[in-house]
């Protein structure tokens, strides 16, 4: 089935480096696990959220082996890299049939992935009226050590962090380390276990900020 509805997705993973193709995958299965097009029997050739964060993960552990500079690790990494696009595109296709099914266009956002502006609008999309992804986990047998992934709209894109135990209280809000990361990965560490953290990010640029992101929480271990 053709679908009525044309291709809405800017599709930025495609060619992006392993780090933010990571970030992306994990970033994708989050929101899939609220999205409806994912909710219920879905056809084979779908990824469902804990399926990509599998994948994820695998593309992580691929890409600390071809840190290496193996050639058969480094080719590892690429096919990988290349059938994780193949399910994000899928996904995506997904999600556009299944709008055009129910014919609801408002079910195109909120998948995960990127929508392209609209054709009437001319000129860039401006970084600071975006808001970038952020996602947290632990780091394998670190004690108090935490990796941070984001997603960014531009590889060059300035992404303030920051941090508290008590996001009730916006004075308690406190830079982290740097403040400010160019990178899609970093690690944190040196925190007390068993605390639960909170963490937000937004855009920086030319002196001015965008939108917090939405708080992510883990508890230190």
């Amino acid at each position: 089935m053709t679908p009525t509805l044309s291709d809405p997705y800017l599709r930025n993973y495609r060619d992006c480096p392993v780090n933010d193709l990571i970030v992306f995958t994990y970033h994708a299965a989050d929101k899939g696990e609220t999205h409806l097009a994912f909710q219920g029997p879905v056809s084979d050739y779908v990824t469902l959220p804990p399926q990509l964060r599998q994948i994820a993960d695998a593309l992580g552990v691929a890409r600390d082996a071809a840190a290496s500079h193996d050639d058969d690790r480094v080719a590892e990494q690429k096919a990988l890299m290349e059938s994780t696009v193949r399910a994000l595109d899928r996904n995506s296709y997904h999600i556009i049939l299944f709008a055009d099914h129910h014919k609801d266009p408002s079910l195109l956002p909120n998948g995960g992935y990127e929508m392209k502006p609209p054709k009437v609008v001319k000129g860039k999309v401006n970084l600071l009226d975006l808001i970038p992804g952020l996602r947290v986990k632990h780091l394998e047998g670190v004690t108090g050590a935490l990796v941070v992934y984001l997603a960014r709209a531009k590889s060059d894109a300035s992404v303030e962090l920051q941090m508290t135990e008590t996001p009730e209280n916006e004075g308690s809000w406190q830079r982290v380390s740097e403040g400010n990361y160019n990178r899609s990965r970093f690690e944190l560490r040196g925190y007390q276990p068993a605390r639960r953290i909170y963490l937000r990010a937004r855009y920086h640029e030319g002196g001015a900020v965008g939108a917090w992101c939405t708080s992510v929480s883990i508890i230190v271990l």
